[in-house]
């Protein structure tokens, strides 16, 4: 069990470090590692995905919260975009929560794998500096997008970043910077509908590790944090200090690496 709750807390050091600096909740690095954790300590395949995924959610609720304070810190979050994504954001992370739980594992995890890698090559096609904020839809087509983002990240177990920054950098021209940082915030919501939808929907699951509540594991969540919450504010930092453009470029690097584990590894 030591050995186990040491490689939770790797996994947060090195996820919160990616929080900070892409805005993406360390999911796209958390979920892998849990799967990994799982499949050593014996779990259960067949619930072993949605506890990665609820489990995910559940730590990045904290991650975000210190992301989002260090980055307000420094003026970078877009309250002012953030607001109107929001509505969409809540009800689409409870609908994909909810939907995750009542999906295959195997194919919730082909199907991650494939999203993923499919944002990181339209990020690494798209590099380049962007401006302030562009374009403006609508407040419902905000709202409407927000949902897509909410209702994608929720199933998938992440943060919100690996679709909220190419929204706000392809679609917006935000720059990456804004996109991160907002990003964490949009996060915070998403993390937070999509655990205690998990929890109710996995809590009469048979098979869960000790320490469960529905699909999130209370005891590998806290060894996650206690890694995010030491690295998340370095990673704030790198990201306040690197060149947009190479920032841009390490973010669809990421994706696609974290893309082929998923779908080949």
């Amino acid at each position: 069990m030591m050995l186990f709750l040491l490689g939770a807390a790797a996994t947060g050091l090195f996820a919160g470090v990616i929080a900070g600096l892409f805005g993406v909740g360390g999911g796209v690095i958390i979920v892998p590692a849990l799967l990994a954790l799982y499949t050593w300590r014996g779990v259960d395949a067949s619930i072993m995905m949605q506890l990665a995924v609820g489990t995910s959610l559940a730590t990045i609720v904290i991650t975000n919260l210190s992301a989002v304070w260090h980055h307000h810190k420094r003026g970078a979050v877009r309250w002012d975009l953030a607001t109107w994504f929001v509505p969409g954001v809540l009800l689409g992370a409870l609908g994909g929560a909810v939907a995750a739980a009542h999906i295959d594992g195997a194919a919730l995890k082909t199907a991650f794998g494939a999203f993923v890698g499919i944002i990181g090559v339209k990020m690494l096609l798209n590099i380049g500096e962007n401006g302030r904020v562009t374009w403006r839809p609508s407040a419902w087509a905000q709202s409407a997008l927000g949902g897509v983002i909410g209702g994608v990240s929720a199933l998938f177990g992440i943060g919100g970043g690996t679709m909220s920054v190419p929204t706000l950098t392809i679609l917006m021209r935000a720059s990456m910077r804004e996109a991160v940082a907002t990003s964490s915030a949009l996060g915070v919501g998403i993390a937070l509908l999509g655990a205690m939808a998990f929890m109710q929907q996995g809590w009469d699951a048979a098979a869960l590790p000790p320490g469960s509540w529905g699909y999130v594991s209370w005891l590998t969540g806290l060894g996650v944090v206690a890694g995010t919450l030491i690295t998340t504010p370095v990673g704030v930092k790198l990201a306040h200090k690197l060149d947009q453009t190479l920032l841009k470029r390490a973010f669809g690097v990421l994706l696609v690496i974290m893309s082929y584990k998923l779908m080949f590894a």
